[in-house]
């Protein structure tokens, strides 16, 4: 995905790396374009000055964009905490996490920070809901395939070892006891991989908010909140990312209040430099996924649940992937690829977005 208000600074999303106008104009036809029906709920105030601010962190970029008043805040140091906090939570690099601290407790009942019982308890919804495509408890198989804390691998997994990571794995070891401590069976690793940079969208977005910078768009990783309109009443503008090769008309959607994920199995990858393998894994098998799912994007008011559904929408099959959409009334954007090597788009939960409600493209 790319991202602006009214035109040149944008940046993928998918990605996320650096990209310029030409996301537009490339394709053979003028872009597909989607607007957020909700009603804007904050304007820029005329005389408003916008400003930007990126770093690094979690592997990938943050970027902010703001409209604001001389009075109003820096928003960098604002959005460095989030990512500051996210990490201390979440990250298995850091082994004083609290989710490193838990994955190496030894068995037994351990109490874990109310923001991270709060975002498993959505992990298990989401797990339940997805039939187990979405699964928080495969930290030691995302490990194993290169995606984790022990580093980049270039060879498959042995079958033994493959074999004790899915046995540490699994829905059925996740058990929270009513006082709120987390069950540890003994060499289950939990990973937020799927969430975490959500929920860093998610905190950031609020504390910009907090902050007085209500008209904001916030991006780290793959994962978007936007609000608010820019004096002109234009909304931010994010460009979709097709798989490299594919002969597709361009897509950008006009966001003003809520987020959007994206996932797509060219982004991360491991293994071999002439192939690998996605990051994104098949939870019955143990090995990452290889059906006609090539990416997905999902608008949500909440970015951390937008980027689980993105992760568990990659996870699914072919014939079941836009019916799960559906059934959990999702707005969604996903691709597939053919057997003949075409791509074809499809979306759902986003008739309302088609509808022509008068905004300048």
């Amino acid at each position: 995905m790319c991202a602006s208000m009214t035109a040149p600074t944008r940046y993928r999303a998918a990605g996320l790396s650096p990209c310029d106008a030409t996301t537009f104009s490339a394709a053979h036809a003028a872009p597909l374009v989607l607007i957020d029906p909700s009603i804007p709920r904050d304007m820029a105030q005329s005389g408003m000055t916008r400003a930007t601010a990126r770093g690094q962190t979690m592997g990938s970029f943050w970027r902010v964009h703001v409209w604001g008043a001389p009075y109003l805040p820096d928003p960098a140091p604002i959005v460095a905490q989030a990512c500051h906090d996210t990490i201390a939570l979440f990250s298995p690099w850091r082994r004083d996490s609290a989710l490193s601290r838990f994955n190496h407790a030894a068995r037994g009942w351990h109490q874990v920070p109310g923001d991270v019982l709060a975002l498993l308890r959505r992990a298990i919804a989401i797990c339940d809901a997805s039939q187990g495509r979405f699964d928080p408890s495969l930290g030691r198989l995302n490990d194993l395939w290169g995606f984790g804390p022990s580093g980049r691998v270039t060879h498959p997994p042995a079958r033994g070892a493959l074999a004790q990571a899915r046995a540490a794995s699994g829905r059925h070891q996740l058990r929270i006891r009513d006082d709120g401590c987390l069950w540890q069976p003994g060499g289950l690793w939990l990973d937020f991989g799927g969430m975490a940079k959500g929920w860093a969208v998610d905190r950031a977005s609020a504390m910009l908010t907090a902050a007085g910078l209500h008209v904001h768009l916030i991006t780290i990783g793959g994962e978007v909140a936007a609000h608010g309109l820019s004096p002109e009443a234009q909304p931010w503008w994010i460009a979709l990312d097709a798989p490299p090769g594919a002969d597709m008309t361009a897509m950008r959607v006009g966001l003003h209040h809520g987020a959007l994920a994206g996932s797509g199995d060219w982004v991360r990858r491991c293994g071999p430099l002439d192939g690998g393998w996605s990051h994104t894994l098949d939870p019955d098998t143990g090995r990452p996924c290889t059906g006609a799912v090539t990416a997905v994007h999902v608008a949500h008011p909440n970015a951390a649940l937008a980027d689980a559904w993105a992760s568990a929408l990659m996870a699914m099959p072919a014939d079941t992937v836009l019916r799960a959409a559906a059934d959990n009334d999702l707005s969604a954007v996903i691709l597939m690829r053919q057997p003949g090597g075409d791509v074809t788009r499809h979306l759902i939960g986003l008739d309302a977005w088609q509808e022509d409600s008068g905004w300048i493209c």
